[in-house]
C-alpha cells in the first residue's frame, strides 16, 4: 500500500516564464540546451528501425495487454494485471508488487510509467495520482504535491502522461489542458505550467504521450489529425513542427539525439523518426507492439499484444 510523502512544495515560487509565441511556430532548428545534449552524445543514432518479424533475443508471457512500459538503462518496469513487474536486460523478473488502489471512481487505472534516474525510481502515474516505486525497497509512496492546487487555481487537474530525466519531470494534463514542469531538487516544485494556447492548438483533443531524450520534449498530440511536436528542453522553442502521423498512432519513445519510436497498435507497426524528420516503417508478422523502450545503448523491449508479451531486440 502507498505511503505518504513528507516532501513539500512551495508552488508561489514557480516562474511563469512568457513563451515566445513566434519561437514556438519556428521550423526545425537547433535545440538550445546543449548542456542537456551532452549527456546523451553516449546513445548511437539508429540508422535503421529493428524489424519486429525477427526472432527475439528473449521472450516473457504476460497475462494482459496493458500498455504501461518503462525503462532504465538495465531494468524495465511494466504493470500487468494488478502487478508491478521488474525485469533485468535479459527479461528475467527479479521483482513483483501486488497493487490495487481504489478511489470513489473504482481502482485506479495506471496510466504511464516513467523512470526517475536522480532517485532510482520510477513515476506511476494515474489519472489523479502520482506515486514514487523505489527500486531497492520497491515500495510505494504516494507524493501529494502533484495532486495538490497549483498556481493556475485549479483544486484538481487530471494527468494524461508522464516522462523525466534527471532530476526534471514534465506532466501532461488531460484533455490537452497543460503542460508542466516540474522539478525533484532541490524539494519537489513546480517551475511552470504552460497553459493549452502555448503548446498546442485550440482544436486539439488530447495529448497522448509526453516524452523527454534530455534535449528535448516530444509531445504526441490527437486533435484533427494526429501529430508529433519536439520542443526544446524549456519549451521555448520548437524543434519539429507538425510532423503528421496515423490516426491510430497511441504511442510515443524517446531514444536520444531528437530520434524517437511511435506505436501504432491498429497497423501493427513501429516506426523510427530519424532527426531529419524522416518516418521509417516496419511491421509485426506475428504480434502488435502496444509499447517499447531503450535499454542502455543496445537493446530494445516492446510490449505486445495478439498475443500479449514483452519482447527484447538487439539494435543494429
Amino acid at each position: 500500500m502507498a505511503s505518504a510523502s513528507n516532501r513539500e512544495s512551495d508552488p508561489s515560487k514557480t516562474n511563469e516564464n512568457k513563451i515566445n509565441v513566434e519561437n514556438l511556430n519556428k521550423p526545425k532548428q537547433a535545440t538550445v540546451d546543449e548542456s542537456k545534449k551532452r549527456t546523451h552524445q553516449e546513445l548511437r543514432k539508429l540508422e535503421h528501425v529493428p524489424e519486429l518479424s525477427r526472432t527475439a533475443l528473449h521472450e516473457c508471457d504476460l497475462e494482459t495487454n496493458q500498455i504501461a512500459l518503462a525503462t532504465s538503462d538495465e531494468n524495465l518496469l511494466i504493470y500487468d494485471s494488478t502487478k508491478f513487474r521488474l525485469f533485468d536486460n535479459k527479461l528475467q523478473q527479479i521483482k513483483e508488487l501486488e497493487w490495487k488502489e481504489f478511489d470513489s471512481t473504482g481502482i485506479l487505472t495506471i496510466n504511464d510509467l516513467t523512470y526517475l534516474s536522480c532517485q532510482n525510481s520510477f513515476l506511476v502515474l494515474t489519472r489523479s495520482h502520482i506515486y514514487e516505486l523505489n527500486i531497492e525497497s520497491f515500495e510505494l509512496k504516494h507524493l501529494k504535491e502533484f495532486s495538490r492546487k497549483d498556481k493556475s487555481g485549479e483544486d484538481k487537474l487530471e494527468f494524461a502522461s508522464i516522462t523525466a530525466h534527471d532530476e526534471h519531470i514534465f506532466l501532461a494534463h488531460s484533455d490537452a489542458s497543460a503542460v508542466a514542469k516540474w522539478t525533484w531538487k532541490p524539494t519537489l516544485q513546480l517551475v511552470n505550467r504552460w497553459t493549452k494556447a502555448k503548446v498546442v492548438e485550440e482544436t486539439d483533443q488530447q495529448i497522448l504521450t509526453i516524452r523527454t531524450d534530455g534535449t528535448h520534449v516530444g509531445v504526441l498530440i490527437k486533435g484533427e489529425t494526429t501529430r508529433l511536436e519536439v520542443f526544446d528542453f524549456n519549451l521555448a522553442t520548437r524543434i519539429v513542427h507538425h510532423l503528421e502521423l496515423s490516426p491510430t498512432t497511441t504511442m510515443l519513445t524517446a531514444l536520444a539525439n531528437n530520434q524517437w519510436f511511435v506505436v501504432d497498435s491498429e497497423q501493427r507497426e513501429l516506426l523510427l523518426i530519424n532527426e531529419d524528420n524522416q518516418i521509417q516503417k516496419t511491421q509485426g508478422k506475428d504480434s502488435s507492439p502496444l509499447n517499447a523502450g531503450r535499454l542502455g545503448n543496445d537493446l530494445l523491449v516492446v510490449k505486445c499484444q495478439q498475443p500479449n508479451k514483452l519482447q527484447l531486440f538487439r539494435l543494429n
